[in-house]
C-alpha cells in the first residue's frame, strides 16, 4: 500500500517480535502477509480544493485482523469504492499496439515505447468511526504523535517503535488520520483484492501522502491514475514513470459512479513506479497542473510476413541465392565450352 499508510496486524495473540514484512510500502506485523500490489485512482478540484483518493489494495495471505493508518491533510470522509473502476481506466489507457510487418524475424518480440493549521492539544479525539463492508473505519485526530501511537496500540494496532517519529511532521502540520482495520467478525481474509476504499478530504494541494512508506524495509510499488482539469507533473518524490496522459470523458466509461466521478471531463495522468527506494522518501508526493500534451504508451507487434508458411523475407534470399547459384553455373560452363 504504498502511499497511503501503514498496515499492521492486529491480533493480540501474534508473536511478540514480528517480522516486518513490505510490499507495496506497507509495513505488515505478519511475515505470512504478502501485499502484491495497490492502485490509486486521485482526483483533485482545484477550485474546491477537494482531494480524492480510491485506493486498491491486492494481498496474499490467510489473516483475518490486519489494519492501516491513512495521513490526510484534513479530517476525511471514507466509504466503500467500485472495483469496475479500476478496470475501466485499466481499457482506457491501455498502450496502443502497433503491428510492423516483419521480413526477416529473429529472436526479438519487439518492445515498449516510450493545509490545515497545526492541531492543538496531546490527546487524541475520535472523529468518527463506522462500518464499510469488512472494514471498521475510524477518522482520528491528533495533537501528539506519542499519543496517538497509544491509542492505536491500546485499539489493538500493533505498531513499530519508530512510528511516533514518523508520524511527528504529520501532526505538527495538523494532519488528520483514517484507521482502517478488517473486521475479524466479517469472516474475510487479507487476501485477494480487496474492496476499494473512497476516501474525500480538503486539501490546499494536489498530495499523495508517502512519508510512512520511509519505514518499509523492500522496494515499494506505486501505480497512479491522477484526474484533474490539467495535466499533472510531480514536484517532490521520486520521480515515476509517465504511462498515459490525455482527456477523459463520462462516454467512455461503463459505470454510472465513475461517470459522475468524471463529471463533464477530466484530464487523466497515469504514473507508476514500480521500484522505490524507502531510504529516498522524505517527503510526501506532491504534484502541480501542467501543459496538456497528450501522451499514450505504444507496443509494436510483429507480424511475419510469410508465403507457402515461409518468412518472406528469407524465401526471397534463398530464391536469389539459388537463381545466382544457378546462373552462375551456366555461365561457368559456357566458359568451358568456349575455352575448348
Amino acid at each position: 500500500m504504498t502511499a497511503l499508510g501503514l498496515l499492521a496486524a492486529s491480533s493480540a495473540a501474534a508473536v511478540a517480535q514480528p517480522a516486518w514484512a513490505c510490499g507495496c510500502g506497507a509495513m505488515i506485523a505478519d511475515s505470512s502477509v504478502r501485499i502484491s500490489g495497490e492502485t490509486s485512482i486521485v482526483r483533485y478540484d482545484a477550485a474546491a480544493r477537494t482531494e480524492e483518493i480510491v485506493m486498491r489494495l491486492s494481498a496474499e495471505s490467510a489473516a483475518k485482523d490486519a489494519a492501516w493508518l491513512l495521513p490526510t491533510p484534513s479530517e476525511a470522509a471514507v466509504r466503500l469504492g467500485e472495483r469496475g473502476w479500476f478496470e475501466q481506466l485499466d481499457a482506457l489507457t491501455a498502450p496502443r499496439v502497433v503491428t510492423r510487418k516483419v521480413w526477416f524475424p529473429d529472436l526479438g518480440h519487439g518492445g515498449a515505447g516510450e493545509a490545515a493549521a497545526p492541531g492543538g492539544g496531546g490527546g487524541v479525539e475520535v472523529l468518527g468511526e463506522r462500518d464499510l463492508g469488512p472494514f471498521r473505519v475510524a477518522t482520528l485526530d491528533a495533537g501528539d504523535p506519542d499519543a496517538l501511537s497509544d491509542w492505536l496500540a491500546r485499539n489493538g494496532y500493533r505498531l513499530r517503535s519508530d512510528l511516533a517519529k514518523a508520524l511527528g511532521p504529520y501532526v505538527e502540520q495538523g494532519w488528520k488520520y483514517v484507521a482502517v482495520k478488517l473486521r475479524p467478525s466479517s469472516g474475510e481474509a487479507l487476501t485477494g483484492e480487496l474492496d476499494p476504499l473512497h476516501v474525500s478530504f480538503s486539501s490546499d494541494e494536489l498530495v499523495y501522502p508517502m512519508r510512512l512508506s520511509r519505514l518499509a524495509e523492500n522496494a515499494q510499488r506505486l501505480h497512479l491514475y491522477v484526474l484533474g482539469e490539467h495535466r499533472v507533473k510531480q514536484t517532490t518524490g521520486t520521480k515515476m514513470r509517465l504511462a498515459f496522459a490525455g482527456p477523459v470523458t463520462p462516454e467512455q466509461v461503463r459505470s454510472p459512479g465513475l461517470r459522475r466521478f468524471l463529471g463533464k471531463g477530466m484530464f487523466l495522468t497515469e504514473l507508476t513506479d514500480g521500484r522505490i527506494d524507502p531510504e529516498e522518501i522524505v517527503d510526501d508526493y506532491r504534484f502541480v497542473s501542467t501543459d496538456d500534451e497528450p501522451y499514450r504508451q505504444v507496443v509494436y507487434r510483429e507480424e511475419v510476413v510469410r508465403f507457402l508458411g515461409v518468412p518472406a523475407g528469407w524465401l526471397i534470399v534463398f530464391s536469389v541465392g539459388t537463381l545466382a547459384a544457378a546462373l552462375g553455373v551456366v555461365l561457368l560452363v559456357r566458359r568451358r565450352a568456349r575455352a575448348t
